[in-house]
């Protein structure tokens, strides 16, 4: 019995011991009642295991909050804080709930330092945390989600949360909205705010103190009129709902990926998705994405584009209000009708297509009218300066009017919505006689160009006559394609040319394309490329010559030709390529994954304007796809991304990876593919990662620059480039952050070692990664 004693004192013993130790750890809750308090230390779990609350201290700070985050993410993620404008100053804090249903935070002293309010009272009140990352207060086993006494939805802090509702109830007069971090260290209230606004027809828009700095334009029952996305996504869908009682937006989820919408200290909205390979957070969207996001950036009837340079326009039949200052690209004052509007004389309503609809804030709505009926009601207002439907599903519906100057307009080839806007009687008289005039030219444009077609075809007959007969004296044959009129090719017997590949070695090819296989040669000292016709080929000498001229005429450049293209160009290059890949990927209705992004495929105009070219390999998706996998690889090397190249798996985040090489050679003046440097072996991909750990990454700067830069312009141009070449996919940016990467002035994400980083040990030098490629079963068709 002693013994029986003894043993049962020990276990005893074991068990008190074992939970003071868990005490000391921390203890895991599932909710707070009157008699269990939160402990600093402690943790409350929601019951899936999603989210977690406890203490915290951000950054280097001492001070301590309760905070939400999500548990089982590596680097701590918090969505909420209690305490915000209240931090304790020790670890002595305890959270604890109350009759009559009051969450209370005390400090050492047993002091409330925060509290949450409440309307009704109960008996035996707890705190729950859901899967949600909704912490509640309610009675306890009462499970009516309308019951809540009290929840952590309804007092949110830079984080919007599936199923969360931003906006206002109409009878209680409160409002949800989003505020940000003083910063990084002090989630006390910052200056930007993220609203749900009804003050006109709902709009979603971010406030710095007191000023609009963006606007989504109106919600129009299937995406907000600025943005070109659908709701409909492969993680999320979101809306706008209006009643007479509240007005709110919401997302939920459609898919297990974690999704979080937050608000940065400097006003940058920003949706992430979890990684699903790397418990990490990927950016998916980024507002602002471009200039044309800052609020009324082009001033009242300005139109903004980001494919334009300069990006402000007057809407059509509209002026500058001050020309000089307008040319000045300061664009705050914005356009005036160039005819003056007389509404005793009658005005008429000319429609504008493709609009991102103005601020709504001071707009009229009403959802039963037709758009007959709301051009009535807004002929007969003189104040009235222009009408649309509000919703665009089922051909459109609805009647939103505007009473003063329309600001915020953004133009595209693609989303937006049909306005008609007030104007003068004689505008639209004008507008009828260019219609008239384009009926005209419709029908004389065909017989124009058929007689143009005559003309140059003759041309072309007797100039290639008069060639062929001159090429024929000379004892040449003729040239196809775009070739100079005479193009001197020096000629080689087979014999040196096959000395020079040791006859055609399978050890010397190094592609082969639709003309046959190349070959690597030394002749006369130099490296030589050397074209095998195929026995199948189709292509002849025309061919192989047209071809020759054409790469010769790409690769004219002198000194004075790279001293054309300044930073400025330059920069202004890379942000055109940024805005045209992220239409690519993100605003057009398919999402395109281009697969052979580089040099040779951008092509310039006049003002220097980037255009994507050469879709030939192209892949277009759905909207919801992400990528897929071939066996066919074709691409550029120099270009193609790792996971690309050596499996074939490609996506939007290949061509991240050759736009990250491209911009490094917009930068350098130098190509990836032909770079060699006097120090060491490496690739420019490796020299520019070199100089980025060292500190110098303005050394990678082209030369012949010169003061023409400015230098956090190239910082930030070569991190991004680094940002977009890292080796794994996930770690890469999308295109939208790309564009707000480059022009922000926030602090960017350190960049990890690229993909296809070639060291000085590596073998072989720079063939390393070409004889990887060669490793695996797929098929590669690309140029090199």
């Amino acid at each position: 019995m002693k013994a029986l004693l003894r043993q049962a004192g020990f276990y005893t013993f074991m068990v008190m011991f074992l939970c003071s130790i868990h005490h000391t750890f921390g203890a895991t809750y599932s909710t707070i009642t009157t008699t269990q308090f939160l402990k600093d230390g402690d943790y409350i779990t929601s019951p899936g295991g999603i989210f977690e609350i406890g203490f915290f201290s951000p950054g280097n700070t001492e001070n301590r909050y309760v905070g939400m985050w999500y548990k089982n993410i590596s680097v701590r993620t918090v969505v909420w804080v209690a305490n915000r404008e209240a931090p304790l100053s020790s670890g002595s804090g305890i959270l604890k709930v109350i009759k009559p249903g009051l969450l209370v935070l005390l400090n050492g002293t047993n002091n409330v330092v925060w509290s949450t309010n409440t309307s009704r009272s109960v008996q035996n009140p707890v705190t729950q945390l859901l899967d949600s990352g909704n912490l509640v207060v309610k009675e306890a086993g009462d499970h009516n989600l309308g019951n809540f006494l009290w929840q952590s939805f309804d007092h949110p802090t830079d984080t919007l949360l599936a199923g969360m509702k931003l906006g206002r109830n109409f009878a209680t007069g409160t409002e949800v909205y989003l505020s940000s971090w003083k910063n990084e260290e002090d989630p006390a209230p910052g200056d930007s705010t993220y609203h749900c606004d009804p003050s006109g027809y709902p709009q979603n828009i971010v406030k710095k103190g007191s000023d609009v700095v963006y606007s989504s334009g109106p919600w129009n029952g299937r995406y907000f009129s600025g943005t070109q996305n659908s709701r409909k996504g492969p993680f999320y869908t979101y809306g706008v709902y209006l009643s007479k009682k509240e007005v709110y937006f919401v997302y939920k989820l459609t898919s297990s990926v974690l999704v979080r919408l937050t608000l940065s200290h400097n006003g940058v909205l920003q949706i992430w998705i979890l990684g699903v390979r790397k418990q990490d957070w990927v950016p998916l969207v980024l507002i602002p994405a471009d200039n044309c996001d800052m609020y009324k950036l082009c001033g009242a009837y300005g139109s903004c584009n980001s494919q334009d340079s300069p990006v402000c326009r007057c809407l059509d039949k509209f002026v500058p209000n001050n020309s000089d200052a307008w040319e000045r690209t300061d664009w705050s004052g914005g356009c005036v009708r160039r005819t003056e509007l007389n509404c005793l004389q009658g005005d008429a309503f000319l429609k504008y297509s493709h609009i991102k609809l103005p601020d709504t804030r001071n707009s009229w709505s009403n959802v039963t009218m037709t758009l007959e009926e709301c051009k009535n009601i807004c002929s007969k207002n003189c104040s009235c300066m222009a009408y649309s439907n509000p919703d665009i599903r089922n051909g459109g519906s609805g009647c939103l009017l505007w009473f003063e100057d329309l600001l915020d307009i953004r133009k595209g080839p693609n989303g937006g919505q049909d306005i008609y806007i007030r104007m003068a009687a004689s505008e639209s008289d004008s507008q009828e006689s260019d219609g008239k005039n384009w009926k005209l030219l419709f029908w004389i444009l065909p017989l124009s160009v058929g007689l143009i077609l005559v003309f140059l075809s003759l041309l072309i007959y007797h100039r290639r006559r008069k060639k062929d007969t001159d090429l024929k004296k000379k004892g040449r044959s003729g040239c196809s394609g775009n070739c100079a009129e005479e193009l001197e090719i020096p000629l080689f017997d087979l014999s040196t040319v096959a000395k020079a590949t040791n006859n055609f070695s399978i050890d010397r090819q190094i592609g082969e394309g639709g003309y046959g296989p190349v070959y690597k040669g030394i002749l006369e000292g130099q490296e030589i490329a050397v074209k095998r016709l195929s026995r199948t080929s189709t292509q002849g000498e025309k061919e192989f010559k047209s071809c020759i001229y054409c790469q010769t005429s790409a690769q004219e450049s002198d000194d004075s030709q790279s001293k054309v293209l300044d930073w400025p160009k330059r920069f202004h290059i890379i942000n055109g390529i940024t805005r045209g890949l992220m239409y690519l990927h993100q605003d057009s209705q398919l999402r395109i994954i281009h697969r052979d992004l580089k040099a040779n495929n951008i092509l310039l105009d006049k003002d220097m304007n980037p255009k994507i070219s050469d879709f030939g390999i192209a892949k277009i998706c759905e909207e919801n796809d992400i990528g897929s996998k071939t066996n066919r690889v074709v691409g550029t090397f120099g270009y193609l991304s790792p996971e690309y190249a050596l499996h074939g798996r490609y996506s939007v985040k290949s061509d991240v990876f050759s736009f990250g090489i491209l911009v490094l050679e917009i930068v350098s003046g130098k190509s990836n593919r032909r770079f060699s440097h006097p120090d060491h072996n490496l690739n420019l991909l490796g020299h520019a990662w070199k100089l980025y750990k060292e500190g110098r990454s303005t050394e990678l700067l082209d030369e012949y620059l010169g003061d023409s830069c400015s230098t956090p312009e190239v910082e930030r141009s070569i991190c991004v480039g680094l940002l977009c070449v890292q080796q794994c996919p996930e770690d890469r940016p999308s295109m939208s952050s790309a564009v707000m990467m480059l022009n922000n002035e926030g602090v960017l994400p350190q960049a990890k070692r690229p993909g296809f980083y070639i060291e000085r040990d590596a073998p072989d030098g720079e063939l390393y990664a070409q004889k990887t490629l060669t490793q695996t079963p797929i098929t590669i068709l690309a140029a090199r």
